[in-house]
């Protein structure tokens, strides 16, 4: 075998914008429930409670919406329940982030709360034609006590075009010599070279499937980065951003003679994927 496999971790969601004391609870409760809706408990019985969350519209189709340039800007009417036993409410939250891990919110609203009821906040979502993908929109509530809410989550999805990625070249060898017994082993580097109607940010990930069951990814990050966390240290990418997909992969002496088939392909953001491109190279 020429290859080993990876997993991926959680990603847990900051929001400094309204005070340490809020980031921390924001931060608790993402790591306690980051799939559930409505979301976890309070933390405190008493505290306000966020149930029956809306999104309208919960799909956005970025081609359709008129506006020209990089960027779009869609109005979205977010809802939910707002209730407090001690009725003490004061501030309604809603927080849209983005797809894209690391960034900072792309909306966020502070509403005043007069009591118990239906609330609703409609924002101005302003992204990227190329940021494409899955948005989460985060609710929570608090009281004159200070005393903060569960958060509610709801999605929103997103499509940047109907066209997909495209893979305009693969580079690696047809074939390479196994090193003999003693000596280092040989690295290939396999490289994809892509593209996106949308721009290269709207690229989720370029996949690679060996002899018809490892899968793997191909990294654009100057080789810095651990797209293959536990497949090697580097990726053995030149430059980051530019395009070239890169997969650096080790031969030893162990390894055995004959074919090995590599397909490749392209993913975006919305889950659309390039035409598959297949190649092979031959171990001596």
């Amino acid at each position: 075998m020429l290859f080993r496999t990876v997993s991926c971790p959680w990603r847990a969601v900051l929001l400094p914008r309204f005070g340490s004391a809020l980031a921390i609870f924001v931060l608790t409760v993402v790591l306690a429930g980051c799939d559930s809706a409505p979301g976890p408990d309070p933390l405190d019985p008493s505290a306000p409670r966020i149930e029956n969350i809306e999104v309208t519209p919960d799909v956005l189709a970025l081609d359709q919406i008129a506006g020209e340039g990089d960027t779009v800007t869609a109005p979205i009417t977010v809802s939910a329940d707002v209730s407090d036993e001690d009725d003490d409410l004061t501030t309604f939250f809603v927080v849209v982030r983005s797809a894209l891990a690391g960034q900072t919110p792309l909306a966020q609203a502070e509403l005043p709360i007069a009591g118990s009821g239906r609330m609703q906040a409609v924002l101005d979502l302003t992204i990227s034609r190329a940021e494409s993908g899955r948005f989460t929109v985060s609710v929570f509530a608090s009281d004159t006590r200070g005393n903060l809410s569960n958060v509610a989550y709801h999605v929103i999805d997103v499509s940047a075009t109907s066209e997909p990625p495209e893979i305009v070249e693969v580079r690696l060898p047809d074939r390479v010599t196994r090193p003999a017994a003693g000596e280092p082993p040989v690295s290939i580097a396999l490289i994809v070279e892509a593209t996106d109607p949308d721009g290269l940010d709207n690229i989720a990930f370029v996949q690679v499937i060996v002899n018809g069951g490892t899968s793997l990814r191909l990294c654009d990050d100057g080789g810095q980065g651990v797209c293959n966390a536990g497949f090697g240290a580097s990726s053995g990418d030149e430059q980051a951003g530019d395009g070239d997909f890169t997969l650096t992969i080790q031969l030893d002496s162990n390894n055995a003679a004959g074919t090995n088939t590599f397909e490749f392909s392209v993913v975006d953001r919305s889950g659309l994927r390039s035409a598959t491109e297949v190649r092979t190279i031959v171990v001596e």
